[in-house]
């Protein structure tokens, strides 16, 4: 995978920021999944067998990159026990993920999703770009993992909601957590400070899409300490920024 000096550039600094890892170690881990051809290999064949005008791989790696390589290099660097996500969708985050724990030979992911045809309008991504297809309607989340690597996978169905709470009782604290769900204030909110009492001392709090309400900007203020964010664009060319806190 090719990306501009730019884009490497906002992603090492925004890990390096974070204090998870020194500028070497980013650019080693970056590199390194930038140069692995047996994921990269199998997330294109898998996207490939969608068809339409354009191969699907070739557009949805494309979106919001900066975010699917940053996840990689925080995971390899923090080597977490437990990492948790809500919101799978195909699975593109969920696979940087686990190919990170894959890689660390240790930890696993805890994802929570819906199963997309059951999701309302105003989940869905809008692209003006009818060639991709974001989450085809008849497959289940996290369709597009790699399978070597689905053994630290573990995917609850189900409403944030509903089965966070419980998620964390069987867990325990834990190491990193990404919201991807439902991108509401009412929601995000709730994710976050459910999230923030069981993250332990020095784990990482994610958030996509932060620029689509105050949600993130007001949990901000509430627990202090500072915060770290890095932009990418989507397949419309609209700013899209993940935001990151640390649990001191």
């Amino acid at each position: 995978m090719e990306i501009d000096q730019e884009t490497r550039d906002n992603i090492q600094n925004f890990v390096t920021s974070i204090g998870k890892c020194n500028q070497k170690e980013s650019q080693i881990y970056l590199s390194e999944i930038l140069e692995d051809n047996q994921f990269l290999d199998s997330i294109g064949k898998k996207g490939n067998n969608m068809g339409g005008k354009q191969p699907f791989s070739l557009k949805v790696l494309a979106i919001d990159r900066p975010s699917y390589l940053a996840l990689y290099v925080l995971c390899r660097a923090l080597k977490p026990e437990i990492a948790v996500e809500t919101g799978v969708a195909s699975g593109m985050s969920s696979s940087y993920i686990l190919r990170a724990l894959d890689k660390n030979q240790k930890g696993k992911l805890c994802s929570i999703d819906v199963p997309w045809h059951t999701v309302t309008q105003n989940w869905k991504p809008h692209f003006s770009d009818e060639t991709l297809t974001a989450m085809p309607i008849e497959k289940t989340p996290g369709w597009i993992i790699p399978e070597f690597i689905k053994s630290r996978w573990e995917l609850t169905i189900g409403r944030s909601y509903d089965k966070l709470p419980q998620l964390l009782n069987n867990s325990g604290p834990i190491d990193f957590f990404f919201h991807d769900s439902e991108h509401t204030y009412e929601n995000m909110t709730w994710e976050f400070k459910t999230i923030w009492p069981q993250l332990k001392k020095g784990g990482i709090l994610l958030s996509h899409n932060i620029e689509a309400n105050s949600a993130f900007a007001d949990f901000e203020k509430s627990v202090g300490g500072n915060t770290f964010r890095v932009t990418g664009k989507n397949t419309d060319g609209w700013t899209v920024t993940t935001g990151a806190k640390i649990k001191s």
